[in-house]
């Protein structure tokens, strides 16, 4: 073996070595698993509120969450010119109530906070009995309400009915949340009662809440409705109520709305517990709220503990990045490895080593199809621009720093247009780096003037084919948690590319156009 050739192995060798040794000190010394490592969905939730205050005193009272050990929040804000905010704790719950004197219209507030939600569930043992006796402070929630009238007698007849009157406290619950959740499904604006709800056999999920606490409550079980929301991107006015159901020395939640036993998902918030409206406010001043939610990927508290030397987690933290940017730094290097492989195995020309990946990387915004779409727009305008300008034989530099105003012009005049057409994906054009786009649209100016239509066209359409490969690789969920959490397989990319530098054989493009001589001497012998 030539030692060049010997060389190579042997650091491809050392590499992959390396690689396995730290992953398995992960996996079999800090007990590493996939679920440590898989990054988690954090929100930006806003509680936008707005009234006029007509220069009078106004008060606007409402929850705001708080920490336990299934969700987490940090990070508050409280932007109300002209407001005061006063926080306690009062039966369990956080208010926060907001005054202002001669407060004028068009008043607003914004309070802000980020959360992190993990989803919960619970074995309801079926041979769990009810106890005879409760404590006092959970004894309440087997009272009716105003609105849960658990001692009604048509509560009582239903309870009967449906046989959750006897049992084990799963089977009681099981056909309580199977009646539930068989009401049909309407939205009503206000209260509906238990009572309605039953009348009715339709509700919104506080009728079908109310409905399953008042029956859990007849069988005694007791119960109680949670407040909170649905996390879910956008802007929304909903709130979302559920109900929770003491077994076993725990509250165990439960949504007849959704279906969920005994469960909850990540996206469920809590605000508030009790039969509570979530904002009261004084009357006349024209009460206006809604919620703005946004989420991002941030990384798992497991996923943090990587050796302190590569630490990339806290020092993103103390720098204040996105985690998404980490995100986008760690995968590059495959969207590279892809492109290599297409130039150097497939033999397919591009704009470019590292321009496809960087493009693929561009194109999260506006996804893969219009991020295709905008780069092609921005190509032919910009070389068309170069065209003119090369009427007037400007030197090089000067030539690229108008091209750069040009892609930073056609960016923009796209996301106008888009967002005009309502096309906001398309919009997100103007996210891409001017610089690389201006390097791709030289690129195809020089391939057209050098090479010829033709020849443009093919690595332009080359250049596109590798864009979606890269995004493809990039865009694997499966391969970003496993370099999410073990950075180290950077190493065995770095040793494919040693692989890769050393090819000798057929490219497959050579192999196409060859294939009937390389065949001809095999039929020959």
């Amino acid at each position: 073996m030539h030692p060049r050739a010997r060389a190579a192995a042997l650091t491809i060798g050392v590499l992959l070595v390396a690689a396995g040794a730290m992953v398995s000190y992960k996996l079999f010394r800090l007990g590493y698993s996939i679920d440590d490592v898989v990054p988690r969905k954090e929100y930006r939730v806003v509680v936008a509120m707005t009234f006029d205050g007509q220069n009078g005193d106004v008060r606007v009272r409402t929850f705001l969450p708080l920490s336990d050990p299934r969700q987490t929040v940090r990070d508050e804000t409280n932007d109300g010119p002209g407001t005061h905010l006063a926080t306690r704790i009062e039966n369990g719950n956080r208010t926060a109530v907001w005054t202002a004197g001669s407060a004028p219209d068009n008043t607003s507030i914004r309070f802000a906070f980020n959360t992190l939600v993990s989803p919960i569930s619970y074995d309801v043992a079926d041979g769990l009995a009810l106890p005879d006796i409760y404590p006092a402070n959970i004894a309440t929630f087997l009272r009716p309400e105003k609105d849960i009238q658990a001692d009604d007698p048509i509560i009582a007849k239903t309870l009967v009915s449906i046989g959750a009157d006897k049992g084990s406290a799963a089977a009681r619950l099981r056909r309580i949340f199977a009646k539930t959740e068989s009401l049909r499904g309407k939205s009503f604006k206000g209260t509906t009662d238990a009572i309605t709800a039953l009348r009715l056999g339709e509700a919104s999920c506080n009728g079908k809440s109310r409905l399953f606490v008042a029956l859990a409550r007849a069988s005694g079980i007791p119960s109680r409705l949670v407040g909170g929301i649905i996390l879910d991107d956008g802007s929304k006015r909903t709130s979302h109520q559920w109900a929770e159901a003491y077994v076993g020395g725990h509250w165990v939640p439960f949504c007849p709305t959704n279906g969920y036993f005994a469960a909850l998902p990540a996206s469920y918030l809590t605000l508030y517990r009790g039969d509570e409206s979530l904002f009261r406010h004084s009357s006349d001043i024209n009460f206006d709220y809604h919620f703005e939610i946004e989420s991002r990927l941030v990384p798992s508290p497991r996923a943090k503990e990587s050796f302190r030397l590569i630490n990339v987690w806290a020092m993103f933290e103390r720098l204040g990045l996105p985690f998404g940017l980490l995100k986008t730094v760690l995968m590059l290097p495959f969207g590279a490895l892809i492109v290599v492989l297409f130039r150097n195995v497939i033999g397919m020309p591009t704009f470019g080593t590292f321009l496809p990946a960087l493009v693929a990387a561009a194109a999260t915004e506006t996804g893969i199809g219009w991020g295709l779409v905008g780069l092609v727009l921005v190509v032919f305008a910009v070389a068309l621009l170069r065209w003119f300008f090369q009427k007037l034989q400007l030197l090089h530099s000067p030539t690229l720093a108008i091209l750069l105003t040009g892609v930073a012009v056609t960016m923009l005049g796209i996301s106008l247009l888009a967002e005009r057409v309502g096309l906001p994906r398309l919009a997100q054009i103007s996210l891409f780096p001017v610089a690389v786009l201006a390097i791709t649209a030289e690129r195809f100016y020089l391939a057209l003037t050098e090479q010829g239509t033709v020849r443009a066209c093919k690595e332009l359409s080359g250049t596109l084919i590798v864009i979606v490969a890269c995004h493809v690789v990039m865009g694997s969920l499966a391969l970003q948690i496993l370099v999410i959490g073990f950075p180290e397989v950077l190493l065995v990319v770095v040793a494919a590319n040693i692989y890769l530098g050393r090819w000798v054989g057929v490219r497959v493009s050579e192999y196409m156009r060859f294939r009937q001589l390389l065949v001809a001497p095999e039929e020959a012998s």
